[in-house]
């Protein structure tokens, strides 16, 4: 039996016949085997014909002649077009992503693929012949779709569409790709935020229910006043805290980018954060069990009972940095407290910003929310600053980011 692994450029060129036999297989793509001798490793496609039930082999090109992606795309070519002489219909060539081109994506991504195509694309688009597949064809069902959904949902389901005409047409089913001609409704992002009107309002839904849901309530407010991610606000210990020095520290196996971060508190978080009770080491505990972080379902659940406006709550996130950047805060700053750094042009800007100087800035968000002007720095605001800077120039000596 052939060893499974997957084929990566460093374990190609550790692959040995003695140690690892003739044959080894590609995890992502079973049907991509690698051939081993005493002399040479070969690209050889190996599948079972869905015309006749054989087993069909082909060599694709020696190692290293092409890249172990391109290998991957030429078996999944050959398993495709081994599968049905031609596909006449858009059903047809989902049916091709679905058994060539699936395996590519994520688990997540893929089901939401094929979601979306048996609810929104098949039942209009599925029957239609690919010779009949034109941009007027497309442009009436983006136009009906339109009627009933965002801008941005329907794009999505478009940008589907466009993959299956990308896979027709690598395939040779057909030429071109209709969707390109779509004239493509522009989302509106303004709705993606908040106004002054629902921050104040939603402020007073949290106050009002409070005692109903104190967890629930104390982690949407820290979100209404802090541009953090609710996975990160949910799993908040209180060992990551310095309140008396005004820093949020997130290890790296916490992190989206998986490098340890510092954040900066102002005297609005800190203030909020000093007031809750420390019960468990987790700031926002689950409501049946203080060992662990509160649930995702109870935030949605409160989020939903008492949000001003049909938004998600990373909507107060958005709302925070747009309205900091209208205060006229800088991009660099904004993108430190939104912890941005995984865009190059974003980490140009701001890598050399420290967590302190950020820190001032959080007072325009409590002025925003408060209609108030900002207040000007007081001798403990000032301390306090003195020690974030300390904190700041002694990670960027260990290699924090």
């Amino acid at each position: 039996m052939a060893n499974r692994v997957k084929l990566t450029k460093a374990r190609l060129e550790a692959l040995d016949f003695d140690k690892d036999g003739q044959w080894v297989t590609d995890t992502e793509v079973p049907e991509l085997l690698v051939r081993l001798s005493n002399t040479s490793k070969r690209f050889v496609a190996r599948w079972t014909s869905r015309k006749d039930g054989k087993r069909k082999q082909e060599t694709i090109e020696p190692v290293g002649s092409i890249s172990v992606d391109e290998a991957r795309d030429r078996v999944r070519k050959l398993v495709a077009q081994d599968g049905r002489s031609n596909a006449e219909t858009l059903a047809d060539v989902y049916a091709v992503w679905e058994s060539a081109y699936s395996s590519k994506v994520s688990e997540g991504h893929a089901a939401e693929f094929r979601r979306s195509y048996a609810k929104h694309i098949a039942p209009e688009l599925g029957k239609t012949k690919l010779s009949r597949l034109t941009p007027r064809t497309i442009q009436k069902w983006y136009d009906g779709k339109r009627a009933d959904n965002s801008a941005a949902t329907v794009n999505r389901w478009l940008a589907y569409i466009s993959k299956l005409c990308y896979v027709a047409r690598v395939n040779g089913y057909m030429i071109g790709n209709p969707v390109e001609g779509i004239e493509k409704s522009t989302p509106n992002r303004r709705l993606d935020v908040f106004t002054r009107d629902d921050i104040k309002e939603f402020a007073d839904n949290l106050l009002a229910n409070k005692d109903r849901f104190p967890i629930g309530v104390a982690l949407l407010r820290f979100l209404m006043i802090y541009p953090c991610r609710g996975k990160e606000a949910r799993e908040m210990k209180w060992s990551d805290l310095d309140l008396k020095a005004g820093t949020w520290t997130i290890p790296a196996e916490r992190y989206k980018t998986k490098r340890s971060k510092v954040f900066p508190l102002g005297p609005l978080q800190i203030e909020h954060l000093a007031s809750l009770p420390r019960d468990s080491e987790y700031v926002f505990p689950m409501v049946t069990d203080k060992t662990r972080p509160c649930a995702k379902s109870h935030q949605r659940h409160v989020w939903e009972a008492l949000r001003p406006k049909p938004l998600g709550a990373h909507a107060l996130r958005r709302t925070i940095g747009t309205s900091l950047l209208n205060k006229d805060v800088p991009l660099e700053v904004v993108s430190k407290l939104l912890g941005h750094s995984s865009t190059a042009v974003t980490q140009a800007v701001y890598a050399h910003l420290e967590p302190q100087t950020a820190s001032k800035h959080l007072d325009k968000w409590s002025a925003i929310l408060e209609d108030d002007e900002v207040r000007e720095e007081d001798e403990e605001m000032v301390e306090m600053l003195k020690v974030q800077s300390a904190i700041s120039a002694q990670n960027s000596n260990e290699g924090i980011e």
